[in-house]
């Protein structure tokens, strides 16, 4: 008997792992995911901050997300459209997500996340976070965008980026070396990606979330290299960048000031500021 009840339990968690896996893949496919500006049930664009949050949880879990206002030149059949099912009641706030494809066909819809707040702004937050957990979990990781080339080129040819390099024109330019840059680094720095991995000075990963301070960080892998991001509320703040010089890491703020940089086998990251040892302690 309780063998067979251990072969039971068994089966049900592989089962559940290889269906997890399976949806990580085919979400994975996609390019993007468009979040719109306005739900259907909502008044005004961005009403309690609805789209912002939802955006910044698909940023923040392997997405690349857009408003349509923010989308560049794609290919509308390589990215998934987010939906907000609002099931309504007199007690709760109940939602679910859904992402369709370009025909409109349904394509994955989450579990219903309920808040029984009174306050609307509080109680879409509490249960659109309660529903995103069911995405969150599948570890979803989508790869560059496919980005379609105008002008005199061929139509068909396209150019892969990051969008890091449309959100953040200004983080992603080579900067020369300035007053505030360190003592000897005068070698001209290239951005970082494939090599800093070959050497081991940086965990292999897309994303990797930090903590330091009470502050979460998150560590994000681009065309352009790696890149430094702060968690504040709903938006994802531009940091800075990671360099090789001389098979040396290196991390470059927003205010172009340059330290060394090493991540521990553990996986956290230590910056060394003017003599200090600041510590960022990997948070998964």
């Amino acid at each position: 008997m309780r063998y067979l009840i251990i072969s039971v339990i068994f089966f049900l968690i592989t089962t559940a792992s290889n269906r997890i896996a399976a949806q990580q893949e085919r979400l994975s496919a996609f390019d993007y995911v468009v979040v719109p500006d306005r739900f259907d049930f909502q008044y005004e664009r961005d009403q309690y901050q609805i789209n912002s949050l939802l955006k910044f949880l698909f940023n923040k879990h392997g997405f690349h997300a857009f408003f349509p206002s923010e989308l560049p030149d794609v290919s509308r059949c390589d990215g998934l459209y987010a939906e907000i099912e609002q099931v309504n009641g007199f007690v709760w706030t109940e939602v679910s997500i859904r992402l369709l494809d370009c025909d409109g066909i349904l394509f994955y819809q989450t579990k219903s996340g309920r808040s029984k707040l009174k306050d609307f702004a509080k109680a879409y937050s509490e249960s659109i976070r309660m529903a995103f957990e069911s995405i969150e979990i599948l570890g979803v990781r989508q790869g560059p965008l496919e980005i379609l080339q105008k002008g005199g080129q061929d139509s068909n040819s396209e150019e892969t980026i990051a969008p890091d390099a449309k959100a953040n024109p200004k983080s992603n330019s080579d900067r020369p070396l300035g007053s505030n840059s360190s003592e000897g680094l005068q070698t001209e720095l290239k951005p970082l990606k494939n090599e800093a991995v070959t050497l081991g000075l940086i965990p292999d990963v897309a994303m990797m979330n930090f903590k330091s301070f009470e502050k979460t960080y998150l560590l994000r892998r681009t065309d352009l290299g790696y890149q430094w991001y702060r968690e504040d509320g709903q938006d994802l703040i531009y940091e800075g960048k990671f360099f090789v010089v001389e098979k040396m890491l290196f991390y470059e703020d927003k205010d172009q000031m340059r330290y060394l940089a090493e991540f521990t086998p553990q996986g956290a990251l230590i910056l060394n500021r003017e003599g200090q040892r600041v510590v960022f302690e990997k948070a998964n």
